[in-house]
C-alpha cells in the first residue's frame, strides 16, 4: 500500500513569480525530474496553485515517506537542490492535511 500527503504552503511575499517561474523550469526538466522521483520511491507528485491566497498545495504519493525524505536528503540530482533552495526562498509550511480516503482505481 501506498502513502499519500497533501501540503498546504503559504508562498512568501513577493516570491510567487519566482515559483511559477521554477515549477515552469520543472516542467521543461520532465526527464530529470523523474529520474528523482524514481529514485525516491516518489510515485506521484504534484503542485497546485489557489486562486483565492497566497498558498500552494503540495500532493504526493510514495512506497515509503521515509524512504523517499532519506533519499531527497542525499540525492546526488543537482535538480532536487535547486528545489530545496526555491522552496526555501519561495514557502513557509503552513500544515499537512489529513487524508480522510483516498481510493485509486488501477
Amino acid at each position: 500500500m501506498t502513502e499519500v500527503a497533501l501540503g498546504k504552503f503559504r508562498i512568501k511575499p513577493d516570491r510567487k513569480q519566482e515559483w511559477i517561474k521554477w515549477c515552469e523550469e520543472l516542467n521543461r526538466r520532465r526527464d530529470e525530474v523523474l529520474e528523482t522521483l524514481r529514485n525516491e520511491g516518489v510515485l506521484v507528485e504534484a503542485c497546485f496553485l489557489s486562486p483565492d491566497e497566497d498558498c500552494i498545495y503540495y500532493f504526493m504519493e510514495a512506497e515509503n515517506f521515509e524512504k523517499a525524505r532519506k533519499a531527497y536528503r542525499a540525492s546526488p540530482y543537482p535538480i532536487d537542490e535547486e528545489h530545496r533552495r526555491h522552496r526555501r526562498a519561495s514557502m513557509e509550511e503552513v500544515e499537512e492535511l489529513r487524508c480522510l480516503f483516498y481510493f485509486k482505481n488501477r
